[in-house]
């Protein structure tokens, strides 16, 4: 019966973090960006919980499992209080949070495997492929393809869109993607440069805040593109093939961006037909976030080659 009683705590425990964090980024992104973010922390830890719950009803566990979810739960509580939005994550704090999540799936893995073994051999193969794609995404976001040299000029660099944390202020990494297309408009290599982004924040649009910046950088607004209808990197990358390259007929577009973010970005350009190059910002995460965001994007490639998105 203690067992249970842990199981419960742990299941409220992960839940109430869970709903903290949504509820949180609703109020500071929107209610889509609170449900929906780069840390897909709250509905995982829901998804694995219930397993977990649904398999102890059913069946007592060890001990040691019990303890493992529990420990996993009040890690991931915990964690919750410094993750309350993306611009403000408290990066050491990041890593416990995951760890524990995916404490969590190992244990829903254990006891679906020892409950159910037929749905639990399907779960594992599963499982091993997820594991298989993701370290060949890994890998495959250290390759950079078609790197842009300067000549010819470009007709356009494109700066692929990225968080904004006020209505003056792109975030860092954004602010290092409007840097590089700022020089190589100023070095004469770009002729033009096109923000994208139409997540609205602070009223306005992310690419507006991004244009913004080039402005203030000395950037003539005349030679500034922007756009308000994508939301994510295939979506750019469709308005660099169907505006740019097919209603403008330029023929040399550069895409701007992260260096761990271009392979998919370029991966996406030559499954779209796109003709380009790419162009690498120079800003530098923490060994802990690029590694982070690195597992991302290998988990990006895999949802995009499956199912286009």
């Amino acid at each position: 019966m203690r067992y249970k009683v842990l199981l419960h705590a742990a299941a409220f425990l992960v839940l109430t973090a869970s709903l903290k964090i949504s509820v949180q980024r609703a109020t500071s992104q929107g209610f889509a960006d609170g449900l929906v973010d780069a840390q897909n922390l709250p509905l995982l830890a829901v998804i694995v919980s219930s397993i977990v719950l649904l398999e102890a009803f059913r069946k007592r566990l060890s001990p040691f499992t019990v303890s493992l979810v529990f420990l996993s739960g009040l890690t991931f509580f915990v964690c919750s209080f410094y993750l309350p939005i993306r611009s403000q994550t408290h990066e050491l704090m990041a890593l416990p949070a995951y760890i524990a999540v995916l404490i969590l799936l190992s244990s829903a893995v254990v006891t679906v495997l020892y409950r159910r073994p037929r749905i639990g051999t399907i779960l594992v193969v599963f499982l091993i492929l997820s594991v298989a794609g993701e370290s060949s995404g890994y890998a495959y976001t250290f390759s950079h393809e078609g790197v842009f040299s300067g000549s010819p000029t470009a007709d356009a660099a494109v700066v692929l869109g990225g968080a904004v944390w006020g209505p003056h202020r792109p975030s860092p990494d954004l602010k290092a993607r409007l840097d590089a297309a700022a020089k190589l408009y100023e070095t004469g290599e770009a002729e033009r440069i096109a923000v994208t982004g139409g997540t609205r924040r602070f009223n306005t649009f992310e690419s507006e805040i991004g244009a913004w910046y080039l402005r203030e950088a000395g950037i003539p607004a005349s030679r500034i593109l922007t756009e308000h209808k994508t939301l994510n990197t295939i979506e750019q990358i469709r308005y660099v093939k169907h505006v740019l390259a097919d209603s403008f007929k330029m023929k040399h577009i550069v895409i701007v961006s992260d260096g761990w973010h271009l392979p998919r970005a370029m991966l996406m350009c030559k499954w779209e037909n796109v003709r380009a190059t790419c162009y690498a910002s120079h800003y530098r995460l923490s060994l802990q976030s690029e590694l982070f965001w690195r597992a991302r994007e290998a988990a990006g490639l895999q949802i995009y080659m499956l199912f286009g998105a």
